[in-house]
């Protein structure tokens, strides 16, 4: 992963998002990693993950008796309304 200081991903904007098309970068202020760049694609994928992943946990709460099916369901719905 290429790695950008806020000042180069400004001064270099127009390149920054043609290198996110190969990989993503790493945007860093004083030393410090405070942002990652990747494409919409990437982040669609990304947010496709994250909705299963919330699927399966509530199943797996639902069949270890953690949580009333209704329950996790009203959980997973305000999870994923903002989306």
């Amino acid at each position: 992963m290429k790695t950008l200081t806020s000042s180069e991903a400004r001064q270099g904007f127009s390149s920054l998002l043609s290198t996110i098309e190969v990989e993503p970068v790493r945007i860093t202020k004083d030393s410090k990693s405070v942002a990652v760049i990747i494409t919409d694609t990437r982040y669609k994928e990304l947010e496709k993950i994250e909705d299963f992943l919330y699927a399966a946990a509530a199943d797996l709460a639902i069949k270890e008796g953690f949580a009333p099916k209704e329950e996790a369901d009203e959980l997973l719905k305000a999870l994923t309304s903002d989306k």
